[in-house]
């Protein structure tokens, strides 16, 4: 009997891999340097400081542009917790510390759309996608419906609140996404 419990798990968590690999897949090699670089906003505190998160993706928008990996750094993000705008904050950060060539998106409310708004701006130019190494994956998972070469560079995040506020929004990511193949989703 705990034979047969064991192996219908195993093939439960075979079978839930396999869905998450179809829907979530490894993130492609990054190239040596891309011509854009969009930096994923998050939001500010409601008293207008960054976040850690916010400060953590701004320097490490900074560290790649320094290492050369990209020319133009594209900041989305709009007022979505409160009335700053993540990509003004963050555009703001990024200049008073290093000078980067910067383009701000500010309409955006989530990953899908910073990533559809920065496809509207660029085309189908390659794009290295800056953010945390928890939402990266989910991040470039998205990304496949508007670039077809993308890669990111990331900080690490281990955060026990992103790891659950992540593997939630994974789940949704994956429902939306098994929804939109069978036709259920607006």
């Amino acid at each position: 009997m705990l034979v047969k419990a064991f192996l219908i798990l195993f093939f439960v968590f075979i079978v839930l891999y396999w869905l998450y690999r179809q829907f979530i897949p490894k993130i492609d090699p990054r190239a040596p340097h891309y011509r854009y670089a969009l930096l994923l906003g998050c939001p500010s505190h409601d008293d207008g400081s960054l976040s850690t998160s916010q400060i953590k993706r701004c320097q490490t928008a900074i560290e790649a542009y320094r290492k050369g990996l990209f020319d133009q750094l594209i900041i989305s993000g709009s007022n979505v917790k409160n009335k700053y705008i993540e990509a003004k904050e963050m555009e703001k950060y990024i200049l008073d510390h290093f000078f980067i060539p910067i383009t701000t998106e500010t309409q955006a409310k989530n990953t899908y759309e910073n990533l559809k708004y920065t496809k509207d701006l660029i085309g189908e130019q390659p794009l290295l996608i800056i953010t945390s190494s928890l939402h990266a994956p989910r991040a470039n998972a998205m990304a496949c419906d508007f670039f077809k070469e993308h890669s990111s560079y990331t900080y690490p995040d281990r955060k026990f609140k992103h790891i659950l506020r992540e593997i939630i929004s994974r789940i949704l990511f994956i429902w939306i996404e098994i929804k939109k193949k069978l036709n259920m989703y607006p």
